[in-house]
């Protein structure tokens, strides 16, 4: 009896100690949700990349690891305990990913956002040239541009700006104006050229920033401060900011213009557009 008795104590004792093992050995996981946003707080240059704590419990600590966007590999930015990580790129756009550590052991999350801009470009026409070619805007959830007729309203959800020389005719010297300058039913317009080409709509109010010199865009101020304006004049080469100022949740963009011919009314740019809400980073 005693020798049974002996033999399943031992027995137990065993498979208490392969459970433990084995619990060792699934211990930890990654984090989930790994998203990126503009933050903290009202900073529009800096990253907060944010996560939910892993399914098995929470971890000895975490690791952000971030990717500029010209670089190869990834380099560890910052190590919290927290779900949240505040990241400076000063300036640099790129990739995140998230470790979750658990003694000598790294979970990475599945999600590795990106603050990149998607590129694009198109070839615009001014308003009097050719009205089906001259609006341009970005879709919301994948950052692509496309050029748009300012002659449909429906479009009027679409387009963030348009060509134009703010006058009847051709052969002025061009903008980019915000779509919703051109609204002949407002009293608001400032394009004399939109009138019987545009039709009554909810048009879009946009700002574009003054010239800048590099790839680089100013943060939005509102007047009498103003930073982004309702129009602004294209010259070849040229840089400036875009601000959706007509959005829910505001976004930033950057347009380049390569070539103007104002003779023809036209105009060939690139662009880039931040998926990020709010977030006021554009280099590619």
């Amino acid at each position: 009896m005693k020798r049974m008795l002996t033999a399943l104590l031992t027995g137990c004792a065993a498979l208490t100690l392969l459970v433990v093992i084995q619990g060792c050995g699934v211990l930890g996981g990654p984090p989930t949700g790994v998203a990126v946003s503009a933050g903290p707080g009202e900073s529009d240059s800096t990253v907060l990349v944010s996560w939910t704590t892993p399914a098995e419990g929470s971890p000895d600590n975490y690791k952000v690891y971030f990717r500029a966007s010209a670089d190869t590999g990834y380099l560890a930015v910052g190590e919290t305990t927290a779900t949240s990580f505040a990241h400076n790129p000063h300036g640099v756009t790129g990739q995140y990913k998230v470790a979750a550590v658990f003694g000598q052991d790294s979970y990475f999350g599945a999600e590795m956002p990106t603050t990149v801009p998607v590129a694009g470009e198109a070839a615009l026409f001014e308003i009097n040239t050719d009205s089906s070619r001259c609006g341009f805007g970005w879709t919301r959830d994948s950052g692509i541009g496309k050029v748009y007729s300012m002659t449909d309203s429906a479009n009027c959800a679409v387009v963030d700006f348009y060509v134009s020389d703010l006058a009847v005719g051709t052969g002025g010297v061009l903008d980019i104006v915000s779509p919703n300058k051109a609204r002949p039913d407002t009293g608001a317009s400032i394009d004399t050229g939109a009138v019987g080409i545009v039709p009554r709509a909810a048009w879009k109010a946009n700002g574009f920033s003054n010239p800048v010199s590099a790839e680089t865009v100013p943060s939005y101020q509102a007047p009498p401060s103003a930073t982004y304006f309702i129009y602004t004049q294209v010259a070849q080469p040229c840089l400036f900011g875009v601000y959706t100022a007509g959005d829910t949740l505001k976004h930033y963009a950057f347009v380049k213009v390569d070539s103007v011919n104002a003779a023809a009314g036209k105009v060939w740019i690139e662009t880039r557009f931040q998926l990020v809400p709010g977030l006021r980073l554009i280099r590619h």
